[in-house]
């Protein structure tokens, strides 16, 4: 889970033409859809880089940082249902990009089965940074961050619990996408350690927009 700027983005016009009162979800689709979804691939997307026409490259789940190769699933952060929040049916804050997984991330979120959960108790990441909240372990392991309050352990183990982020396939992804840079460490560990942590530190820019970024961050960051 990573920080996302919504500013950079401005919201589609046509999302106003919508009115939860009298339209449903399932109204909305044609030419607006397209818009929106364009949208969140730039909001999710590399800066200046990532188009609609472009919208497989860069892209990431708004909550567990795996790549979105297709279309992805439009996200209602609070849920549409009409007893929950449907005035944010076509609220553009309330809407993210997510990968489709019914395993974890917004289908495993608002699941029929799902366990209660309070939205105010989760980390919504274009408002709150998670990496002052969760710690991503170069075994593929999430964790709350050490250290931090008695509400914000609690946001951080609800945002996990809720959204499936402890699912052992992506715990097996994120550990896979570290390997690389463990051997990267052994290969340079005789290098000066400043010329080391110089290097580590452009790694760490570079890989910021590849899927399960924040675990190569962590992991390399832990090695300064």
């Amino acid at each position: 889970m990573h920080k996302l700027d919504r500013d950079n983005t401005e919201a589609p016009q046509c999302l106003s033409e919508y009115d939860h009162n009298t339209q449903t979800w399932d109204n909305f689709g044609g030419e607006c859809k397209k818009q929106l979804r364009a949208a969140l691939v730039q909001m999710q997307g590399v800066p200046g880089v990532t188009t609609a026409e472009a919208s497989e490259y860069g892209v990431r789940c708004a909550y567990c940082e795996d790549a979105i190769h297709h279309a992805g699933h439009i996200e209602h952060f609070r849920r549409k249902n009409p007893s929950h929040f449907p005035e944010l049916t076509f609220e553009w804050s309330n809407l993210f990009l997510a990968c489709g997984s019914n395993d974890h991330c917004g289908h495993y979120k608002d699941r029929s089965r799902a366990e209660a959960y309070n939205p105010d108790n989760l980390i919504k990441p274009d408002i709150e940074d998670p990496d002052g909240y969760l710690y991503f372990h170069s075994s593929g392991e999430v964790r709350a961050r050490a250290g931090i309050g008695a509400n914000d352990v609690r946001k951080a183990t609800e945002t996990i619990r809720v959204f499936g982020l402890d699912n052992r396939v992506l715990k097996g992804n994120r550990a896979r996408a570290v390997q690389p840079y463990k051997k990267m460490l052994e290969e340079i560990a005789d290098w000066d350690s400043e010329l080391i942590a110089e290097y580590i530190q452009e790694e760490i820019e570079s890989t910021q927009w590849q899927a399960f970024s924040t675990t190569i961050k962590h992991f390399l960051a832990g090695a300064c």
